[in-house]
């Protein structure tokens, strides 16, 4: 550092240690992966409309993402494209301005929307009045078509044909993800659902129709976004969801203790509005960048390195067979949001890299695994039968029984991770999070816990 150089505080780091220590969140959505312009302008939004600062910083992810679309992807390596849509659930109790809190994000795209709208409504004007004008060649007019990216209401097919129409993507915003699914459930012998799971890899959509032309999009992008009750959490595990791997590629946003958002008088510099809505146009006009294909940006060197070290260490499915399916998924997930992150820093900072997918944004596409990954594991324990303990696997077992009914830390590491054939059983992070679970563990001071179902033998 240079010594002559006068050290300045930074607002931002301020503001972020400030919520870590009035709200005691033990899982914060990690803001500080957003640039300082953009964390400037959301702590603005909590402090003018008190919306929880989980639904804004996920709500913004989701709606760069969307704005993204296919114009701009990531390759991994020859033959592994990863494109920038997310499938991503904000949960919450009635009155936590779940939907309000998404609109305010999405206000953007909206904007965009609604001028395709005006423009479409000038051009079917045009069209009819051709059509009364010409009593010959009618045949030749070209009706005008609506091109959208926002999709609330739809059926299947409705879906597609709007694909066709915009070649960049569409994000599906609904209040209520419960609605959508049980919509989709009408169309189960076409195999609708299993549909949402292409949607997510974005494998090639073809749709053969016997009233009018077939149609094919070679490279779609669907993203996804809604809310869910609490207690409507339940209906995500019903119908297969949660064994054909569709529950494992939600982005759940479950914030912890909740509060009433409270009415206030406080108003929003129009400044915040416009900076927010020019970052998310310059990731609409990305699109202009891409023309017929999209940009193909590359990971640097250094940066793949980094996360090649930490995928090889991230022990998470040596516990729980049910952590496999979302670690794995999630993990994937870190090459998407290394994306979104890197386009928001070009869109925002003048000369900022927009070929190559750098460290700063790897790191903070795994503070988003960690996040999401704790928001998971919330949801699975609530879904997890009512005989939890014959649902554990053998391992999980065998720990439990291995440990006294009380115990500290220390006492756990030593018969936890107890070596194998040569290595431990368990890692540390992975009996970390065992420890967490307040279905078999009470922590009962720092350092000591003690078992909830106690063992007669020991």
């Amino acid at each position: 550092m240079d010594e002559n150089k006068p050290n300045r505080i930074n607002t931002i780091d301020l503001e972020n240690d400030y919520l870590k220590l009035v709200h005691r969140n033990e899982n914060p959505f990690p803001l500080d992966i957003f640039p300082n312009e953009l964390q400037e302008i959301i702590f603005e939004f909590l402090n003018v409309f008190k919306f929880n600062l989980d639904y804004l910083g996920a709500g913004v992810l989701a709606a760069a993402s969307a704005a993204i679309g296919r114009s701009h992807q990531l390759q991994v390596k020859p033959g592994w494209i990863v494109k920038a849509n997310l499938f991503t659930v904000i949960v919450g109790k009635p009155g936590d301005a779940k939907t309000p809190a998404l609109s305010l994000c999405f206000k953007p795209i909206n904007k965009a929307d609604k001028k395709y709208f005006s423009e479409y409504n000038a051009l079917m004007d045009d069209y009819e009045k051709s059509l009364n004008d010409k009593a010959e060649n009618k045949e030749q007019l070209n009706k005008p078509y609506l091109k959208k990216i926002l999709m609330n209401d739809y059926t299947p097919e409705a879906l597609i044909l709007a694909h066709s129409y915009n070649k960049n993507g569409l994000c599906i915003l609904v209040d209520e993800l419960v609605s959508l699914l049980k919509n989709l459930t009408r169309y189960t012998n076409s195999g609708e659902e299993e549909a949402l799971l292409s949607y997510w890899s974005g494998a090639t959509i073809s749709k053969d129709r016997t009233s009018s032309r077939s149609i094919r999009i070679n490279d779609p992008f669907i993203g996804l976004i809604g809310g869910i009750q609490i207690g409507a959490l339940k209906e995500l595990a019903k119908g297969g969801k949660k064994s054909n791997g569709f529950m494992d590629r939600l982005l759940f946003v479950y914030p912890e203790n909740l509060e009433k958002v409270l009415w206030n008088n406080n108003e929003i510099d129009k400044i915040h509005l416009t900076n927010y809505n020019n970052i998310i146009s310059n990731l609409l006009d990305l699109k202009n960048d891409s023309q017929d294909s999209p940009v193909i940006l590359k990971i640097e060197k250094k940066a793949q390195e980094f996360l090649n070290t930490w995928q090889n260490n991230n022990k998470t499915v040596d516990l729980f067979e049910y952590e496999r399916g979302i670690s794995v998924k999630l993990e994937d997930y870190i090459y998407r949001f290394s994306l979104i992150i890197q386009l928001l820093s070009s869109a925002i900072v003048e000369g900022e890299n927009k070929a190559e997918v750098q460290l700063a944004a790897v790191k903070g596409g795994i503070k988003l695994y960690d996040y999401f990954f704790h928001n998971a594991m919330k949801v699975r324990d609530q879904l997890a039968p009512k005989n939890y303990l014959e649902s554990l696997t053998p391992l999980k077992k065998a720990i439990l029984k291995d440990l006294p009914n009380t115990f500290s830390k220390e006492v756990s590491m030593k018969l936890a991770c107890k070596v194998i054939d040569g290595k431990p059983r368990i890692s540390e992070r992975s009996l970390h999070t065992l420890l967490k679970d307040e279905k078999l563990f009470i922590k009962v001071s720092h350092g000591e816990y003690e078992k909830v179902i106690k063992d007669k033998s020991n």
